[in-house]
């Protein structure tokens, strides 16, 4: 793994320097559950000046998490540190409205690869074979000799809802869990209910509220044989994605322009198979959009500023061409 030999002689020699830990827009189990096992890894140093932020806002699959957070969360911080590490994500974009003096060291540590406009990071840890980031920091941990309970359950958490339940997984993902569940005792129950999402009753109406307007906006395409349903709402797009491939779509393309653009795209595992990414169509409508995006196979998502219908039409231009490709 790239930099980690870089990286453990910087903490090594960084006792006395202050840290914030920063984790993307609508951060989830992967990128705060990283954050959070760094945070306990540093404490375990006596590095005491750590706090973690994240962009926006966190997930509801996110929010028990906190329970294991040796620091408050804080949305949208002022950088004052001397260090940033920044987990799950090698975009500035998804970081806004967070802006970074350069004067800062910065850390990436992620498991997508930015090709557009990469952070410029004085160490970067990346590794786009890994299904999660929480995997590259157990890789981490091992490197350094830190083990813990509480962060080996922070990173479950990220690797199970990464991997969709392990749907997305690869040797290298079932090898990281098998060497955590060997060294601790800990019941894969235990996590399935620590990202289980947060019942509101508010928040389930919303959810239920989304849902059905993006029905009522529905817009389905058959190219061939295939169902592509497009939809637009102003919240939960990637629920609404996933209830079009569960009402039958093969794939699900669902926009919003609240706060920004953001697009949620999904597709069935037969075509995946096939060949379909998803995070890689993504790639190209990050700048479309004037974000990025990227993801995995079967399921990907972009943010970005503004473009909305244009950047729904690459992702369709691409998914035809792949299916033109496919039939011919």
């Amino acid at each position: 793994m790239k930099g980690k030999i870089k990286l453990k002689r910087f903490l090594q020699s960084s006792r006395d320097k202050s840290f914030l830990l920063l984790c993307h827009h609508n951060a989830d189990p992967d990128s705060l559950g990283s954050a959070i096992a760094f945070a306990l890894y540093l404490k375990s140093t006596r590095i005491e000046d750590v706090r973690i932020g994240v962009a926006q806002s966190i997930s509801s699959y996110t929010k028990r998490l906190l329970t294991l957070s040796p620091v408050p969360i804080e949305k949208d911080p002022q950088v004052r540190e001397d260090v940033v590490v920044i987990f799950d994500t090698s975009s500035m974009e998804q970081l806004e409205p967070i802006e970074i003096p350069k004067d800062k060291f910065i850390i990436v540590i992620d498991h997508h690869a930015e090709k557009e406009n990469p952070i410029r990071a004085d160490i970067m840890i990346v590794d786009s074979s890994r299904t999660s980031t929480a995997e590259i920091v157990w890789e981490l941990f091992k490197y350094l000799g830190f083990y813990d309970e509480t962060s080996a359950k922070a990173l479950l958490a990220g690797i199970v809802t990464d991997t969709a339940t392990f749907r997305y997984s690869n040797a290298k993902t079932f090898k990281a869990v098998s060497e955590i569940l060997e060294r601790f005792p800990i019941q894969m129950g235990e996590i399935f209910q620590l990202v289980a999402p947060v019942s509101d009753e508010n928040i389930d109406q919303a959810k239920r509220m989304a849902v059905l307007k993006a029905c009522q906006r529905l817009e389905i395409r058959k190219f061939r044989k295939y169902i592509i349903a497009v939809s637009k709402v102003s919240a939960y797009e990637s629920l609404a994605c996933k209830t079009f491939i569960q009402l039958g779509a093969d794939i699900a393309i669902v926009g919003s322009e609240k706060k920004g653009v953001r697009i949620s795209a999904r597709a069935k595992e037969s075509l995946v198979k096939k060949g379909l990414h998803l995070g890689k169509i993504m790639e190209k409508v990050g700048p479309i959009i004037e974000g990025s995006g990227g993801g995995h196979a079967g399921a990907a998502g972009a943010n970005g500023k503004a473009n909305l219908d244009e950047g729904i039409k690459l992702i369709l231009k691409e998914i035809e061409k792949f299916l033109r490709n496919l039939e011919g």
